[in-house]
C-alpha cells in the first residue's frame, strides 16, 4: 500500500481508522466520505475568497497605476512649465537694455510675466484634464497648490531680474571708481631721481578701496612723496580718494616752492573734512625729499609710520597728526631727518600689515619691519617684490579684504 499523506492519515485516527488494512464498516466509511466532502467544501470556499481578494487587488492597482500616470503627467506639466518660466525670464534678464533704462527693464520684465501667466492658464487646464482623466477626488486643492507656487516662482523670479538688473549698473559703478582710482597711483614701476630711487606696488581688493598714492617734482629740485589709505570701500572712498589728489595738486601747483609737507595735510585735511561730512577719514603721510640737503621731512596724519633702514638697524621716521577730515581744522608738524647714502625707506598702508591668511591672523607690523630688515640692501625693485611674494605666501588662498600698497626707496 502507498504511503498516506499524514494529513489524510490524521483524520482518519480521529475516525478510530488505526488499521488501514481492513475496510471499515458501513458507519465508518460514511463518516469517512463526510469528512472528505467537508474538506472539499473548505478548500472550494477558499480558493473562491482568494479569487475575489485577486480580482479587487487587481482592479485596486489598476486604479492606482491609473492615477500614478495621472499624477505623472501632472508633474511632468509643472516642471516644463517652470523650464519655460525660467527661459522667459532668462530671456529678459540676458537682452541688451542697458541698467540706467528701468524703463526697458520694465517694460521687458511685463512681457515675461504676461507669457508666464499663461503658460500658468496651460499648465492648470492640463492638471484638470489629467485628474478627471484618473477619476481622482479633491484635484482642486492640488491645482491651486501648484499655482501658488508657480505664481511664488514668478514673483521671486521678477525680484531677481531687479536685482541682477542693479548688481549690473553698482559694477559698471565699481569699475568707473576703479578706474579712477588706478589713475590716482603712479603707472612707472621704478622711479628713479637725482639721489633717490623709489620702487612702488599698488594691489586693490576686490571691492574698490581708499588706497593711493603719488610723487611729484617740485621747482627746486625736491621731490615730494605722498600716500593715503581712506576709511572703507566702495565708491565713496574712490570718491574721498580723488578730492585728496586734487586738493594735494592744488597746493603743488599753487605752493610752487614755499610748499611744506605739513602745509599739504592741512590743505588735504580742509578739503576732505567738507567732502567726507566726518563720515570718511584718511591716513596720510606727506614727505619731501631734499636732495641738496640729503633730508626727507615726514608730516603724518594717523598714517602708519614709514621704516628707515641704516645700517642694517631698522627704526620709525615718528610724527604725530590726527586722521584727514576728523575736525574742520587740524595743525600738522613735520619732523626733518638726515638721510645717507645706502639708506632705505619703506612706506606703506595698513593693507599690508593686517593682511590675514587663512587662519585670521594678520601678517603684521612686526614681520614687516623684520622682512624689510632683511631686503634693505637689495635694490628697491628687488626688496618691494621680497616684500609682496612674503605676503602673497602669508595669504594664500584667501582674497585681499583691502587694498595692499607699499613704496620702496633707496637713497644713492
Amino acid at each position: 500500500m502507498t504511503e498516506i499523506d499524514p494529513l489524510l492519515a490524521r483524520q482518519l485516527r480521529r475516525l478510530g481508522l488505526e488499521d488501514l488494512s481492513e475496510p471499515p464498516d458501513r458507519e465508518t466509511w460514511q463518516k469517512v466520505v463526510a469528512r472528505i466532502s467537508e474538506h472539499y467544501r473548505h478548500v472550494a470556499d477558499d480558493r473562491s475568497l482568494l479569487t475575489r481578494s485577486l480580482d479587487l487587488s487587481t482592479n485596486e492597482m489598476g486604479a492606482l497605476h491609473r492615477q500614478l500616470l495621472a499624477e505623472r503627467d501632472r508633474l511632468r506639466s509643472v516642471v516644463v512649465a517652470i523650464g519655460d518660466a525660467l527661459t522667459l525670464f532668462h530671456d529678459a534678464a540676458s537682452s541688451q537694455i542697458e541698467p540706467s533704462m528701468p524703463s526697458e527693464i520694465t517694460t521687458t520684465i511685463s512681457t515675461a510675466k504676461r507669457r508666464f501667466a499663461a503658460k500658468l492658464a496651460e499648465l492648470l487646464s492640463l492638471g484638470s484634464a489629467a485628474e478627471g482623466a484618473a477619476g481622482a477626488g479633491g484635484s482642486d486643492d492640488a491645482i491651486n497648490e501648484v499655482r501658488v507656487q508657480l505664481v511664488g516662482l514668478g514673483d521671486r523670479l521678477v525680484q531677481l531680474l531687479y536685482d541682477t538688473a542693479e548688481r549690473a549698473s553698482l559694477k559698471k559703478q565699481l569699475e568707473v571708481a576703479r578706474a579712477v582710482q588706478q589713475m590716482l597711483v603712479p603707472s612707472a614701476d621704478v622711479i628713479e631721481r637725482r639721489s633717490l630711487r623709489l620702487a612702488s606696488h599698488f594691489q586693490p581688493a576686490a571691492e574698490c578701496g581708499g588706497d593711493w598714492w603719488t610723487f611729484h617734482d617740485l621747482p627746486d629740485g625736491r621731490l615730494l612723496t605722498v600716500i593715503g589709505d581712506v576709511t572703507g570701500h566702495g565708491i565713496s572712498s574712490a570718491i574721498i580718494t580723488g578730492a585728496a589728489k586734487a586738493a594735494c595738486d592744488i597746493v603743488r601747483t599753487f605752493g610752487r616752492d614755499q610748499i611744506s609737507a605739513a602745509q599739504i595735510l592741512r590743505v588735504m585735511n580742509c578739503c576732505i573734512f567738507e567732502a567726507g561730512q566726518q563720515k570718511y577719514l584718511m591716513t596720510c603721510a606727506a614727505c619731501i625729499f631734499d636732495p641738496e640737503a640729503r633730508s626727507l621731512s615726514v608730516a603724518n596724519a594717523g598714517h602708519p609710520f614709514p621704516y628707515l633702514v641704516r645700517k642694517n638697524a631698522v627704526r620709525q621716521l615718528t610724527s604725530q597728526g590726527a586722521p584727514l577730515g576728523a575736525a574742520s581744522s587740524a595743525e600738522y608738524t613735520a619732523s626733518t631727518v638726515a638721510l645717507e647714502g645706502g639708506d632705505a625707506l619703506l612706506w606703506f598702508t595698513d593693507g599690508v600689515t593686517e593682511c590675514e591668511n587663512a587662519a585670521s591672523e594678520q601678517f603684521s607690523e612686526r614681520r614687516l619691519r623684520a622682512l624689510f630688515q632683511s631686503v634693505a640692501t637689495c635694490a628697491p625693485e628687488e626688496a618691494r617684490d621680497a616684500i609682496v611674494a612674503a605676503v602673497s605666501r602669508f595669504r594664500g588662498e584667501r582674497s585681499l579684504d583691502d587694498d595692499m600698497t607699499l613704496v620702496v626707496a633707496r637713497v644713492l
